[in-house]
């Protein structure tokens, strides 16, 4: 979809996770890789440290080389 492409990857991102498939909660940094191209898992991952310290989403690092992230706050 054109649209789809012309959004920026915060704004991908922030669209997966509160779509349907976001009811989960916890996604892990590898997941996006697999949902959202074509971005880099470095890219997607500098894009979700960005968004954690913007206060948008919260990250687990309770697992090693498993960070998982959930989003807490939809902007429009």
């Amino acid at each position: 979809m054109p649209e789809e492409s012309d959004q920026s990857l915060r704004q991908r991102i922030t669209t997966y996770m509160s779509g349907p498939q976001g009811s989960r909660g916890w996604f892990c940094t590898w997941w996006f890789r697999f949902h959202i191209e074509p971005f880099t898992t470095k890219q997607l991952r500098r894009e979700l440290e960005s968004m954690k310290r913007d206060g948008l989403v919260e990250s687990d690092h309770s697992q090693s080389n498993n960070t998982k992230w959930k989003l807490i706050e939809v902007t429009p």
